[in-house]
């Protein structure tokens, strides 16, 4: 039963995390035709700081309120478990201005050091975003410890809803008004703020209209013993430093890179607008690799509750069942993705941005996606049993990597953003390996992280051989009727469909995908089979 709830959780939030990283995608291409590729290049400077700010304030936050949460409401202490959120939400509000505050009083100082003047009020705007993304991770973290995930999902759409059209608006307003580059990137990341605080607005609604407060009355044992505000916060924190802490390192990157961008380029002999042009051309990659692995994400979402409660109640075989399960869908979601991306890339460039360049980089960089969903689901799964700072020890390696081979290569002009995407790879490769060995060692039982992957590897390569043959006529046709980005939209979005009604039949023949993977999903999936693909599952 917990299962085909960790099963649902994870269709509902897959189905949010695509339509939200969509969104994302579609609004890509819809900036950069407001304010250009340089533009967009500033915008992305500061952008990729702020996403570090989070990392630090927010990320942390939600899985460490979920695990309280979880762990209260495990032991039927539910009063508590409502409590701990109150106080999150004080805490993280406190520290999230603190944050806040200094990132936009060494905004213009700061990026200076970057070579990122223009960035300067971009950083400014984002400042405030800080404090709602903050507040947001408490309620979030507890709708997921209760797994609400249908009012998680929801309220993930809603805030990239906003976040994409405001950011439009206020993008196309400003840079109309002031005519400044500047100013247009920095009104491109007004929705960010706007939309976490409708998406709080609506996590309250829910929270009222759902009763959580009489609900926890109602189920909480009154033999538990009550447990202080001190206790719970040092808890809070005590999950959260290093959760936050992985969370900061792997945001790093993005750091990193900005600053190599901007330091290594500049001394190579590149202009301003080069860089904020290159920096452009890494954030379309960086965006399109993200959105499979939101399903992935979604994932560890879903099994982190179930993960901790088979840690609290010591159930070694729910902890091996859930582990498998992860691994095994991860492998279903990410192979054809990942495969997809690397084939179809120069036409996904093409629709997308109106131009092809720089599609090498999805091309070689998509594998990047498989070491990225093994490390985020190894992430849940040590979070879940506590082992926190084994994932900081194995990320900060993958960070000392990534710097070292960032400067090494990033300054050559021949290789340049290249010698990034080849740093961001070999920085997930040893976390992977590292983990993988570890967990290994707790569950004293072998993890088949490669054989799993074989079934959905194979029929990834029928897919991509089907693909690659329909794509040479498709393609032509396309371009003959005049090569424009809807049609080639069109065209791309039929490969898509060809490839990916091939993986789902080949999956289904040779037992990648079993009646009881959809059951646990909703067993009304089944019926939408055809009946031949019915009497195939096993």
């Amino acid at each position: 039963m917990e299962q085909k709830s960790a099963g649902r959780g994870f269709l509902i939030l897959s189905i949010a995390g695509i339509a939200g990283k969509l969104l994302s995608a579609i609004y890509v291409p819809l900036l950069k035709g407001v304010l250009g590729q340089t533009g967009y290049g500033i915008y992305v400077a500061g952008y990729d700081i702020f996403v570090f700010l989070i990392a630090v304030t927010s990320l942390g936050a939600q899985p460490a309120v979920t695990k309280v949460v979880t762990e209260l409401r495990a032991m039927g202490n539910h009063k508590d478990a409502l409590r701990a959120m109150k106080l999150a939400i004080r805490y993280l509000a406190v520290i999230s201005i603190a944050v806040s505050g200094i990132f936009m009083a060494l905004a213009f100082p700061f990026s200076k050091i970057i070579n990122a003047e223009q960035s300067a009020l971009t950083f400014m705007f984002l400042g405030p975003a800080i404090i709602f993304a903050a507040i947001l991770a408490a309620y979030r973290g507890y709708m997921q410890g209760v797994e609400e995930m249908e009012s998680l999902a929801i309220s993930q759409i809603i805030e990239q809803l906003i976040n994409v059209v405001l950011s439009l608006v206020f993008a196309a307003l400003l840079i109309w008004v002031t005519g400044s580059l500047e100013w247009g990137s920095a009104g491109g990341t007004v929705g960010t703020s706007l939309g976490a605080i409708i998406a709080i607005i609506y996590i309250i609604y829910i929270y009222n209209k759902k009763d959580y407060a009489e609900e926890a009355e109602r189920n909480h044992d009154p033999s538990r013993k009550r447990v202080s505000d001190k206790r719970i916060v040092k808890k809070i924190f005590m999950y959260a430093i290093p959760i936050t802490l992985v969370a900061a390192v792997q945001n790093f990157a993005g750091v990193i890179d900005s600053i190599t961008l901007g330091t290594s380029l500049a001394t190579a002999g590149f202009s301003k607008v080069e860089i904020n042009d290159l920096r452009a051309v890494l954030s379309y990659y960086k965006t399109l690799v993200y959105v499979p692995l939101a399903i992935v994400t979604a994932l560890g979402t879903s099994i982190f509750p179930k993960i901790i409660q088979a840690f609290v109640y010591k159930n070694k075989k729910e902890l091996k069942q859930q582990t498998s399960y992860s691994f095994r869908m991860m492998y279903i979601i990410v192979m054809p993705a990942t495969f997809g991306l690397a084939i179809l890339s120069k036409e996904i460039y093409r629709f997308l941005l109106g131009s092809s360049s720089g599609y090498n980089l999805l091309m070689y960089g998509s594998a990047l996606l498989i070491f990225m969903s093994i490390t985020t689901i190894q992430n849940v799964i040590l979070q879940g049993i506590n082992k926190l700072y084994l994932i900081i020890v194995s990320a900060s390696l993958g960070l000392l990597a990534k710097i070292i081979i960032n400067l090494l290569l990033v300054s050559i002009p021949s290789i340049n953003i290249i010698g990034a995407v080849i740093a961001t790879f070999v920085s997930y490769i040893i976390p992977t390996i590292i983990n993988h060995r570890k967990i290994k060692e707790f569950f004293k039982v072998n993890i088949p992280i490669v054989k799993q992957a074989i079934v959905p590897t194979i029929c990834s390569l029928l897919m991509t051989i089907v693909i690659l043959v329909a794509k040479f006529p498709i393609i032509k046709v396309a371009e003959a009727l005049g090569g424009g980005r809807a049609i080639i939209a069109i065209a791309t979005i039929l490969l898509i469909a060809i490839g990916g009604v091939i993986y789902l039949y080949s999956m289904i023949y040779f037992g990648g995908i079993r009646r009881k993977d959809l059951d646990l999903i909703s067993p009304k999936v089944y019926k939408f089979l055809p009946r031949s693909l019915r009497k195939e599952l096993l």
